[in-house]
């Protein structure tokens, strides 16, 4: 019975993680027809691999909708967390904001390191669950 909930909860994770993503998607390729100030014209030279680090999301969980055993998720979860990884440290590089405020615009750059941070230690956790899982067959 409780590896039957964990399997529902991780079905309706995928799926609102999916529904997200498109929105996040759509949103992503309209910022700057939408003139917000501190948006600067430099996301279009992002918006590459942004746009790759969702389209993968999407499959990756669409994926995991169809097939989920646990080396499948943790393997798919160390190939997002890479992609993500990769257009975050883009993000961080280009850094496609201006608030016209220095404490704000440093600030968003810590918060782009830790969260650099925090993805490679998600993809250690998600590393080391695999190899765990591995020896326990």
């Amino acid at each position: 019975m409780h590896l039957e909930n964990i399997k529902k909860r991780r079905k309706s994770e995928y799926i609102v993680a999916i529904i997200f993503s498109l929105i996040f998607l759509y949103i992503v390729n309209n910022l700057l027809n939408w003139n917000i100030y501190f948006i600067t014209n430099t996301l279009n030279n992002i918006l590459w691999i942004i746009n790759i680090s969702i389209i993968t999301t999407i499959i990756g969980n669409t994926l995991l909708l169809a097939y989920n055993p646990e080396w499948f998720h943790h393997t798919i979860k160390i190939i997002l967390n890479i992609i993500s990884l990769i257009a975050t440290y883009f993000v961080y590089t280009v850094f496609p904001f201006n608030f016209y405020n220095s404490f704000l615009n440093w600030g968003l750059s810590i918060l782009l390191i830790f969260i650099i941070i925090g993805i490679v230690i998600s993809t250690m956790i998600e590393f080391y669950f695999l190899l765990i899982k591995r020896h326990n067959f």
